[in-house]
């Protein structure tokens, strides 16, 4: 029992210092388009606040998104985007990373 009890205690430690936020729909609107590289950029403001449960809620106030990422959309148009946050392990990095998925015209 002790050493299930151990082996329990050493699974929670892991997989307790990593999280993930998934997948949530996030309005933003594109105010302005960077193309000084090959691929253009939509700057993206989010609108209103954060989503709950966010891991870190300033890293979506402002993102970049490539405008073939973004179809049909143009500057002063309001996106819905997925977002995904991930925060590693204390075994990995352990700052929290923000990845937009995919946007579509609001």
């Amino acid at each position: 029992m002790r050493k299930l009890a151990m082996v329990v205690l050493g699974c929670l430690l892991l997989a307790g210092c990593a999280a993930n936020w998934e997948d949530a729909e996030v309005r933003y609107k594109v105010v302005s388009q960077e193309n000084k590289s090959v691929t253009e950029y939509f700057n993206l403001e989010l609108v209103g606040e954060a989503p709950k449960g966010a891991l870190e809620p300033d890293q979506l106030k402002r993102k970049l998104v490539s405008t073939d990422r973004a179809e049909g959309a143009q500057v002063g148009d309001e996106v819905l985007c997925q977002v995904r946050q991930k925060k590693g392990s204390a075994f990995e990095d352990s700052n929290v990373s923000t990845s937009l998925l995919g946007c579509k015209k609001a």
